[in-house]
C-alpha cells in the first residue's frame, strides 16, 4: 500500500478507536485521534530508506505530522484540554515514554523492510510508549499502526507479523497502487469525512 493509503486508512482507525471508545466525540478529540491514527499509519515504514517513491512517501509523513500540529493548534483554541489529560501522567512517565517512543524509532529505522517494525512486538511496545507518553493518543496511534499491518498482509510481500520469528504472512490479494489500494484510501477517506461531519 502507498504512505498515503496509510496515512488515511491509520487516520480512520484512530477515529474509529476514538468513537469506540465511547459516545460523542469533540472537534478537538477528532483530530487528535485522526493525527494519532495517521502518525500510527507511517511508523512502520520507518524502516524503509530505498523507495521507488521517495516524494511521496516524505509527503505521507509531513501530511501526518500537519496533523498532528493541526491537533495541538486546536487543542489550544479550546484551552489545552488534551494537554491537561496528557499531563496528569507525570513528568517522570511523559519522559520515560519518549524516550522509549524514541528508541523503538530508532530500532524500526535500523531494521530490514517489514521485519520488526512491522511486528506485533513494535504495535504493543510503540502503544506502551505512548500510553506513557500521551495517554490520549495511544489508542488512535496503536489503531494506526494495527491499520498498516492488516493493509500490508494484503500485499505480495510478507510481513513478519511474530517477529523475531523468520517466517512471514502475507495474502498475496493486491498489489501497490492498485485498485485494493485506492479503494482502501476511499473508504478511509469517507469515515474521517463522516467523524467529522458528526463532530460538528
Amino acid at each position: 500500500m502507498t504512505g498515503r493509503t496509510h496515512v488515511i486508512v491509520g487516520a480512520a482507525a484512530g477515529v474509529a478507536a476514538a468513537s469506540a471508545l465511547g459516545g460523542p466525540v469533540a472537534v478537538t478529540e477528532l483530530a487528535a485521534a485522526a493525527a494519532g491514527g495517521a502518525l500510527g499509519g507511517t511508523l512502520p515504514d520507518l524502516d524503509v530508506r530505498d523507495s521507488a517513491h521517495p516524494l511521496r512517501d516524505r509527503l505521507a509523513r509531513v501530511a501526518a505530522v500537519a496533523l498532528l500540529v493541526l491537533a495541538i493548534c486546536l487543542d489550544a483554541t479550546a484551552g489545552w484540554p488534551l494537554a491537561r489529560r496528557a499531563a496528569q501522567a507525570g513528568l517522570e512517565s511523559i519522559a520515560l515514554g519518549a524516550v522509549a517512543f524514541a528508541a523503538l524509532c530508532c530500532a524500526a529505522r535500523l531494521s530490514a523492510h517489514r521485519s520488526f517494525s512491522h511486528s506485533l512486538l513494535a504495535l504493543v511496545g510503540f502503544a506502551a510508549a505512548t500510553r506513557l507518553a500521551c495517554p490520549p493518543l495511544a489508542p488512535a496511534l496503536a489503531a494506526g499502526l494495527a491499520s498498516h499491518l492488516v493493509l500490508d498482509l494484503f500485499n505480495h510481500r510478507p510481513i513478519r507479523l511474530l517477529w523475531p520469528v523468520r517466517h512471514g504472512f502475507c495474502l498475496g490479494l493486491c498489489k501497490t497502487d492498485g485498485i485494493v489500494d485506492a479503494c482502501c484510501t476511499a473508504a478511509g477517506l469517507v469515515v474521517v469525512a463522516g467523524a467529522a461531519l458528526l463532530a460538528l
